[in-house]
């Protein structure tokens, strides 16, 4: 089974009015995150904007948050691109800061075929010597790592784990088959992580984390850890409003900023085109985070 385990926030990219990342902002928020006891943190995913950054701007965020971190959780650090090339590129950099892994989606513009998949991974896995979690996102690369191609990548020596973002919770048993339990399951889907801990995933890459990292790690030790399905069950029921805003709104990282603002933290602007949070939609995550008690009344 993988190396990596546990609540991994997937870090969002605060950014200035002038569009500039806040690399002191992120900072705070990894500090503050690292200290309400998550395993592990994630920059440059889905919820931290990746495609919208540079080159220069990753490399900058992959070092600021390895360096914040300190060695005191592991730091997975995303590194998907449309080319293998640019993947293994961005994969050694992870590597040469000190990550604990790549977190690497299948190129997205030009739709790969299974036996494409695996050559992209293959030559990732050859290349670097760094564990690497598949992200399968369907719904946002448009490309779907079907169970029976997890399977042929779970044989790689450096494949340790798959984040499942597919919303079917029903493939984590065919994949534990296929795989004969050696890879590592992460839930990838907000409203759906009870469920995933049921069927036996090791962790979850957590969007939700950002703002109530406790419950997030408490979900999993009450699941995972102590067994305790009623109370692990009652704490879902409350995070169950917010995770599902967050999975279904369309509106995940503006409704982070806004939300880390409220809550002292950094949350700043997103990468443009995309626009602060309407009156209506700020209403909703006020009520949301009041009903957790992250905010006041």
């Amino acid at each position: 089974m993988g190396k990596l385990r546990g609540i991994y926030v997937v870090l969002v990219t605060p950014f200035t009015a002038d569009g500039d990342v806040n690399y002191e902002g992120m900072k705070e928020n990894v500090e503050w995150l690292v200290d309400q006891g998550v395993h592990g943190v994630i920059p440059l995913g889905s919820t931290g904007e990746f495609a919208s950054l540079n080159d220069r701007e990753k490399r900058q965020v992959t070092e600021t948050v390895i360096d914040t971190v300190n060695g005191r959780v592991p730091v997975v650090v995303g590194a998907s691109a449309e080319t293998t090339e640019r993947a293994i590129e961005y994969a050694k950099q992870a590597k040469q800061f000190g990550a604990a892994g790549a977190l690497i989606l299948p190129p997205w513009y030009y739709t790969p075929d299974p036996d494409e998949i695996v050559h992209h991974y293959t030559r990732i896995c050859e290349a670097v010597d760094l564990p690497i979690m598949i992200y399968n996102n369907p719904f946002t690369s448009k490309v779907d790592i079907e169970p029976e191609t997890v399977a042929r990548l779970a044989e790689l020596p450096t494949i340790d784990c798959l984040k499942e973002s597919s919303g079917d919770f029903r493939r984590i048993a065919r994949i534990r088959q296929l795989t004969d339990e050696q890879l590592g399951i992460f839930c990838g889907w907000e409203d759906m992580a009870y469920e995933f801990f049921l069927m036996g995933a090791i962790g979850w890459v957590c969007v939700i984390g950002n703002v109530v990292p406790k419950m997030a790690v408490d979900l999993f030790r009450l699941v995972r850890e102590k067994k305790d399905l009623e109370s692990a069950w009652a704490l879902y029921k409350r995070m169950l409003p917010l995770l599902r805003y967050l999975e279904y709104a369309g509106k995940t990282q503006k409704a982070l900023k806004y939300a880390l603002g409220k809550m002292g933290l950094c949350g700043g602007y997103s990468s443009s085109p995309k626009l602060p949070l309407d009156d209506i939609e700020q209403a909703k995550v006020d009520r949301l985070l009041q009903d957790l008690g992250v905010i006041q009344g």
